[in-house]
């Protein structure tokens, strides 16, 4: 979903150009909802990215062939097995979640209808030779949505899982979920036993209140046990991962809005002043390059300034027009209109006796007076309107952004997912 990517970038730059443009306090409660929307872990689309990690023999691949329904991963007696990752995706899901698949290296990739919504990622083993896995394993988390760990009922209590990836990341636990597989291989009494022990295990090294499911996801005879359980839970953590974008966005929208009313941009940031200033620019200018520097003329051209400068910042409001108005003080529009006026009389001089300036003579001292008030008054201004301009643009791009970004939540909303055990 590049449109939630767009609205979390876009609030970044909203917060940066309200500085200054807003209270203090307003812009501090702003930079906590964009840190907070920029901190949230996952994968920033509606699909619902999830890892199955485990190490040798605990039947990742067999897992992700029981929630497929078919045969998707290789499995072999061979340890270990899973060489090259494996993404199982479904079918026209966001450019986002490809492009997280090309920075995490993931080139296999089968396309499914079964889980539209969620995508499964088949890592290679954690307990095998590559002593790298660790780091891996801490850089994908910020990116993906949850961790699925596979493990069996022989090493579900394996040193290098806990000590070396479980324990150390339990701050990271509300994305994990945990399958103890293989439980074909137990007697019912023994499933429960080393269920207990499993939970109390992760309970101690710190993972409150693990989702723990037991599965048999390969069986030699029969269909999968319990996968249709694990395949429930997915699909509501995809359900809560909506909410969860929802509120992201409405929150935005709603930062946005403050912000907006802050600094008095609701209506656009313009305030159509190149219009405005190019009409008054126009007027005395002409009247200069006519009249000459008479004293009621340069007043009238003060006073009309001094008004629009007055107009602009009233417009504006707030921390805007407060800041117009002590950048753009009486003296400073006196001092630009009478150093114009001095300035066009030293390039275009006129005649003495009478004031007779020819038609040509007129143009020419209008365009230079203008100039000079353009780079006196009108282009510091500018800058200054502009700010406010590009703050509005902004809001109303990450508005815009948000709007569709629900919209898409909604469009991509999976049907109703069928519960039960897939077929083999």
């Amino acid at each position: 979903m590049s449109e939630l990517i767009s609205v979390v970038d876009g609030l970044d730059l909203v917060v940066a150009l309200a500085d200054g443009q807003v209270s203090p306090e307003e812009l501090a409660r702003a930079r906590s909802d964009a840190r907070a929307a920029r901190s949230r872990r996952g994968h920033l689309g509606g699909t619902l990215v999830l890892a199955l990690l485990g190490g040798t023999g605990s039947g990742k691949s067999s897992l992700l062939n029981a929630l497929a329904g078919e045969r998707v991963a290789e499995v072999s007696p061979l340890r270990p097995h899973t060489t090259r990752p494996l993404a199982w995706v479904p079918r026209g899901a966001e450019p986002a979640l490809g492009r997280l698949l090309d920075r995490l290296g993931v080139d296999d990739r089968v396309v499914q209808d079964r889980f539209p919504g969620i995508a499964l990622l088949d890592l290679t083993d954690l307990d095998s030779i590559d002593t790298a896995h660790r780091e891996r394993v801490e850089a994908l988390l910020p990116d993906i949505d949850g961790v699925i760990w596979v493990l069996d009922p022989v090493k579900y209590h394996d040193p290098v899982l806990h000590d070396e990836f479980i324990a150390p990341l339990a701050d990271s636990a509300d994305q994990f979920v945990f399958v103890l597989n293989q439980i074909d291989r137990l007697g019912a009494d023994e499933v429960e036993a080393v269920l207990a022990d499993l939970v109390a295990t992760l309970e101690w090294e710190g993972v409150k209140q693990p989702v723990v499911f037991a599965v048999a996801a390969d069986p030699p005879r029969g269909a999968p046990v319990a996968v249709g359980d694990l395949a429930a839970h997915l699909r509501d953590r995809l359900d809560a991962k909506r909410v969860q974008l929802g509120k992201v966005l409405a929150d935005t929208r709603r930062t946005v809005r403050s912000l907006a009313d802050a600094a008095g941009v609701r209506r656009g940031g313009t305030l159509r002043f190149e219009e405005r200033w190019g009409g008054e620019v126009d007027a005395i200018a002409t009247a200069l390059a006519v009249s000459g520097p008479t004293p009621p003329v340069v007043e009238r051209a003060v006073c009309a300034l001094e008004d629009l400068v007055g107009r602009l910042a009233a417009e504006g409001g707030g921390r805007f027009g407060a800041r117009l108005r002590a950048a753009f003080p009486p003296e400073r529009v006196e001092e630009a209109v009478r150093a114009a006026a001095a300035g066009m009389e030293a390039e275009v001089p006129r005649p003495e006796g009478p004031r007779v300036v020819n038609p040509e003579q007129r143009a020419q001292a209008a365009e230079v007076a203008a100039a000079d008030l353009q780079r006196r008054l009108g282009a510091p201004l500018r800058r200054a309107i502009w700010e406010r301009a590009a703050l509005a643009a902004s809001l109303a791009g990450v508005t815009v952004d948000a709007v569709r970004a629900e919209a898409a939540l909604q469009r991509d909303r999976p049907a109703a997912a069928v519960v039960g055990e897939p077929a083999r």
